[in-house]
C-alpha cells in the first residue's frame, strides 16, 4: 500500500479528490490541522489547512484481499452446508417413509443399517440408489446383485481409495493432523508394511517436543533396521532429506497441532516448502464429524493427497468416514484399528469399507454371506 498526503480545506474536499483520482483504491488513514504560511515567515499571514493521509492500495493488495475473502466465503459456505445436512439428518422421516415404499424390503434394511452406523441419510440414499435397478415384476427398486456386491459396486462409484501405495509409494510421505490422533504409531505401521514390500525406507521426525514419541519411533526404526533422523528447522529438514536420497521412500512424522492454531500450522508449512511432499491428513474416527471437517479445512493448506482414519476400534458408528470421504472426494489410504504394532492397520479396500458399514460387530460370517432379505 502506498502512502500519500493531501493538503485540503476540508474532509469533503479530500473525499472528492479520492473518488475522482483513485476511486475505491484509496482510503483515508488519518487527518490533522496544520498552518501554512503564505508570505515568508510572518505567522500573521498563515492559513489553517487540513493534512489528510491516504493509503492507496496496489493491485497485488487487491488480489490477495479478494483471494482471502473468496477463501473465507468458500469455507463459510462449506461449513453452513455441512451443518445444515447434519441438523437435517434426522428430519423428514415422513417423506422418507413414502419414498421407502419404492424399494424392496432388503434394500430398506440395508439403508436403515447405514443410517444406524451414522451414514448421512442423503448419502445413504445415494449409495443405495446406485446399487439398485428396477424390478419390473415386483415394481420396486432392488439390488442388482447380492447386497454386499451391489453396495460394493456403489462404493466404487462414489468413494475414492488410494490403491497401489505399497507397491508404488510417493518419494516423501508426511502425516499431518490434530494432536493425539495416532500419527506416530501409524508411521511405524506403514514403515513395517513398506519394508515387507521390499522398499528401502527412512524415517524423519519433526516432532522434537514429545520425548516419548521420539523415543518410540527411534526404537521402532532400530528394530526395522531403517535410518532415523530428526529435524528442527526447515533447512535441517531439507538436508536430512538429501542425505536419504538413495532410499525409495521417506516417512515424515509431524508434531500434532490443533487445527485452530494458525501460527503453528504456518510454522509447519515452512518445512513442507523444502521438497515435494505427499501429505496425508490423519483423523481419528471417534472425532465428531464437524471436527473432522474443521481439521480438513485448516490442514487443507498442505495440499492433502489422501486421508488416514485411525482408532476405528474406538467408535461403534463409523459412518462419518463414509460421509467425509464422499463429500470431500479425498481418497482413503488406510485405517488403523488399535495400538498393536505392527498389526492393527488395514490398507483401504472396498470390501473392508462395505463390511465396516454393513456388518455388526458380532458378525463373523464371510462378507459374501451378508444377505438382508
Amino acid at each position: 500500500m502506498k502512502i500519500k498526503k493531501l493538503e485540503v480545506s476540508s474532509i469533503q474536499e479530500a473525499i472528492e479528490i479520492l473518488e475522482r483520482e483513485y476511486g475505491e483504491n484509496a482510503v483515508i488513514l488519518s487527518s490533522r490541522v496544520v498552518k501554512k504560511r503564505r508570505l515568508g515567515f510572518l505567522p500573521i499571514f498563515s492559513k489553517k489547512m487540513l493534512e489528510v493521509t491516504i493509503g492507496i492500495k496496489e493491485e497485488e493488495d487487491f488480489r490477495k484481499e479478494v483471494e482471502r475473502e473468496r477463501e473465507l466465503l468458500r469455507e463459510i459456505e462449506s461449513l453452513k452446508r455441512i451443518v445444515s445436512e447434519l441438523v437435517s439428518n434426522g428430519e423428514g422421516k415422513a417423506q422418507a417413509h413414502q419414498k421407502d415404499e419404492q424399494y424392496s424390503s432388503r434394500v430398506r434394511r440395508v439403508f436403515e443399517k447405514m443410517v444406524l452406523k451414522s451414514v448421512n441419510r442423503e448419502i445413504a440414499e445415494k449409495l443405495v440408489e446406485d446399487a439398485c435397478g428396477y424390478d419390473l415384476d415386483n415394481r420396486v427398486y432392488d439390488f442388482k446383485d447380492e447386497p454386499f456386491r451391489s453396495i460394493r459396486e456403489s462404493f466404487e462409484k462414489n468413494i475414492k481409495i488410494e490403491e497401489g501405495f505399497l507397491e508404488n509409494p510417493p518419494r516423501v510421505v508426511a502425516l499431518v493432523g490434530p494432536t493425539g490422533v495416532g500419527k506416530t504409531t501409524t508411521i511405524a505401521k506403514l514403515a513395517h508394511l513398506l519394508k515387507k514390500h521390499t522398499k528401502r525406507i527412512g524415517i524423519i521426525t519433526l516432532d522434537a517436543f514429545r520425548v516419548g514419541a521420539y523415543e518410540q519411533l527411534r526404537k521402532y526404526a532400530e528394530v526395522l533396521g531403517v535410518p532415523f533422523k530428526s529435524a528442527e528447522t526447515p533447512k535441517d529438514f531439507g538436508e536430512k532429506l538429501l542425505s536419504m536420497g538413495d532410499l525409495d521412500v521417506v516417512l515424515v512424522d509431524t508434531a500434532g497441532r490443533s487445527h485452530y492454531d494458525v501460527v503453528r500450522l504456518k510454522e509447519l508449512e515452512a518445512f513442507f516448502k523444502v521438497s515435494e511432499i505427499s501429505t496425508y491428513l490423519t483423523i481419528a474416527a471417534n472425532l465428531s464429524e464437524l471436527v473432522m471437517y474443521e481439521a480438513i479445512m485448516q490442514f487443507g493448506a498442505f495440499s492433502i493427497k489422501g486421508l488416514i482414519f485411525t482408532k476405528l476400534d474406538e467408535t461403534p458408528c463409523p459412518g462419518s468416514i463414509i460421509n467425509v470421504a464422499y463429500r470431500t472426494q479425498y481418497p482413503i489410504l488406510c485405517f488403523t484399528t488399535g495400538q498393536i504394532l505392527p498389526d492393527d492397520i488395514v490398507m483401504a479396500n472396498y470390501d473392508y469399507l462395505v463390511r465396516l458399514i454393513l456388518e455388526d460387530e458380532d458378525e463373523n460370517r464371510p462378507a459374501v454371506e451378508l444377505t438382508l432379505s
